[in-house]
């Protein structure tokens, strides 16, 4: 049977409260008719009232199940009982599942069937009869979409000039005038860009005045910064002259989102058997945001699946470290797609296939050149590296045979920049950043 790491178990538990209270229930003695077999795990859990509550997991994708009246999932109860089954697994010796299990797990059977034989949705198309004020209608619909997204452009071109004047003046004055500047200078910049629909370069901008308390090298990496800023400003001007994948690339650097049914009905998905090398979780107020890095076994490619959870509820996939799923992963569009949105994607195991194969030290650095070479903006680049192992060094940065990183940050720290700039890692696996 499969077995389960108490950090994989954790990674399903999105909600903190659920995880503490979940942690109090992860005793032997708050259980019973505890059992599992290579795809289900169950057990009835003491309550306050006269009935335990029946508790059941689906380890194919994962998924929960329990009679209490809890609207979280998992809660408390399958958190215990996910901990416990990681902590434990010898006490659910029972390899027969209960009725009420048996009933949950073929309702779930059958539904995956039902949507297994649906055919792929299509576009609709209006029936030869419909009237002719219907066909005006979606005429009139698109001329004003066309209506909206030039006057957006407009908005974005005179944001877009504005900032190039901005940091034309501030490489023109010196970097090192900017140790006098407020905080409302950098602030004020990025609230024009907001206003000009440039989220993207807003946040950006944002980054710039804590460079200066990461590392003594901070007019370099703010130079660096400017310079990204200004190509993209001067790219998004030759918006036009640009190829289909450089122009959505731009749009998605100064922020235009995409959103992910666009991306499902426009871009090919991608079928292989994916497995996550690593996973980074912050929280952000009451949101919490995944970043999940994953590996085609077939297609070698790598994709960044990032996932959002407000107030504690599940993550829309159940990925967990060091899993294997088998499935479709649909690429965002640009000139180097590494962010995707997951289909449908099936729990194989847990990282008992042989490990991906990693490239030499020299294979990196010429992968991330000619990568840079592509987007001179990219921050981070993931890769499989062998013969190296990172380690921390006295002055608190993780070294992996490349260079020092900045520390990472504590479970409640929220600073992006901290994020942005943190070594991606696993036993094998790191991304390049800058």
């Amino acid at each position: 049977m499969t077995s389960w790491t108490e950090e994989q178990a954790r990674s399903l538990i999105t909600d903190p409260g659920t995880l503490k209270r979940g942690q109090e229930l992860a005793a032997p003695a708050k259980w019973s008719n505890l059992g599992r077999t290579d795809t289900a795990a169950w057990g009835e859990c003491k309550g306050s009232g006269s009935k335990p509550y029946q508790t059941g997991l689906d380890l194919t994708e994962p998924a929960f199940k329990c009679s209490c009246p809890s609207r979280v999932f998992p809660c408390k109860h399958g958190a215990g009982l996910l901990l416990l089954l990681a902590r434990q697994p010898q006490l659910l010796s029972n390899p027969t599942p209960p009725p009420w299990l048996q009933e949950w797990l073929d309702k779930r059977q059958q539904t995956q069937n039902k949507k297994a034989s649906q055919a792929p949705g299509g576009t609709l198309l209006a029936p030869t009869d419909a009237p002719a004020t219907a066909t005006t209608a979606v005429a009139d619909n698109e001329l004003a979409r066309q209506k909206r997204e030039a006057q957006r452009l407009g908005r974005m071109q005179q944001g877009i000039e504005e900032l190039e004047t901005w940091l034309v003046d501030l490489v023109r004055a010196g970097l090192a005038a900017t140790e006098s500047r407020p905080l409302s200078f950098w602030e004020n910049q990025a609230a024009r860009l907001v206003d000009n629909q440039l989220p993207g370069l807003a946040t950006v901008i944002r980054e710039l005045p804590d460079l200066r308390h990461q590392s003594t090298n901070w007019p370099e990496r703010l130079l660096a910064r400017l310079g990204e800023l200004y190509v993209l400003a001067r790219a998004f001007q030759r918006l036009p002259a640009l190829s289909a994948e450089a122009r959505q690339e731009v749009l998605q650097q100064v922020g235009v989102t995409v959103k992910k049914e666009e991306v499902l009905s426009t871009q090919p998905a991608i079928t292989d058997e994916w497995r996550v090398l690593t996973q980074t979780t912050t929280e952000e107020e009451r949101l919490i945001v995944r970043r999940s890095w994953l590996h085609g076994h077939h297609t070698g490619r790598f994709a960044l699946v990032v996932e959002f959870s407000f107030g504690g509820q599940a993550f829309a996939t159940s990925l967990v470290a060091d899993g294997r799923y088998t499935g479709a992963l649909t690429f965002y569009p640009g000139l180097l797609p590494l962010r995707a949105v997951p289909g449908p994607l099936a729990f194989v195991g847990l990282g008992t296939a042989a490990p991906p194969s990693a490239s030499s030290l020299p294979a990196l650095l010429e992968d991330y050149a000619t990568a840079l070479a592509q987007l001179p903006w990219l921050r981070e680049w993931p890769v499989l590296l062998t013969g190296g192992i990172p380690t921390l060094t006295t002055t608190g940065h993780w070294y992996c045979g490349l260079r020092p990183y900045p520390p990472y940050p504590t479970p409640t720290s929220t600073r992006p920049h901290h994020r942005r700039h943190c070594l991606v890692r696993t036993s094998s696996s790191c991304a390049v950043t800058r």
